[in-house]
């Protein structure tokens, strides 16, 4: 009986400790976003067309064809940059719904359908304070159709998060499987 209750309380532990982790890697995530949203327009540009050029860079070594050429001539540069940019606010989202969703798993009695709402919902709302905040840094705007663009990587990122979670469950009760088939078998 009291080898059940140190089980059972170091177990708890375990699991406040994780949940407290967790609550701190949403915080820091929550700061990159803010500090990504901070930059003013000339800084954000900049990042963004390093990233283009990176990519230049890949298709060169891989194909080994120079696309500067086709972008500096057209639009496309502008096009492409415009994609790595809403590329990067579905990735951040994406990310921060994997870290709200891992955090809600440790509530083992709440719904599925109940944490991937709470999970959107956060980072719906951290979009449309994150779009607000955006306003006040020179050469930056607010746009609802970013806030939809954050919530759809979030989307993926909950998705992501249930393939995970479905992955390590299975994981975990054909371990749970094993053990009991291994201790039956040792009865008899």
């Amino acid at each position: 009986m009291k080898k059940e209750k140190v089980l059972r309380d170091n177990s708890h532990r375990w699991l406040l400790l994780a949940r407290f982790c967790l609550i701190v890697l949403i915080l820091v995530w929550m700061y990159v976003i803010f500090r990504f949203s901070a930059q003013n327009g000339t800084n954000s540009h900049e990042a963004s067309d390093h990233v283009v050029d990176l990519l230049q860079r890949i298709v060169y070594v891989m194909t080994g064809k120079d696309v500067s050429v086709i972008l500096a001539t057209g639009s496309y540069r502008m096009y492409i940059e415009f994609a790595v940019r809403k590329c990067a606010h579905m990735f951040i989202y994406f990310v921060l719904s994997i870290n709200v969703m891992l955090l809600l798993f440790t509530y083992k009695r709440m719904p599925m359908l109940k944490r991937m709402f709470i999970s959107l919902l956060v980072c719906f709302l951290y979009a449309c304070t994150d779009e607000f905040h955006q306003r006040f840094s020179a050469g930056r705007g607010a746009s609802f159709r970013d806030v939809l663009i954050d919530t759809s990587g979030a989307a993926f990122g909950l998705i992501a998060a249930l393939i995970i979670f479905c992955v390590i469950f299975t994981i975990y009760t054909t371990h749970q499987q094993r053990k009991i088939a291994k201790y039956n078998a040792s009865l008899q």
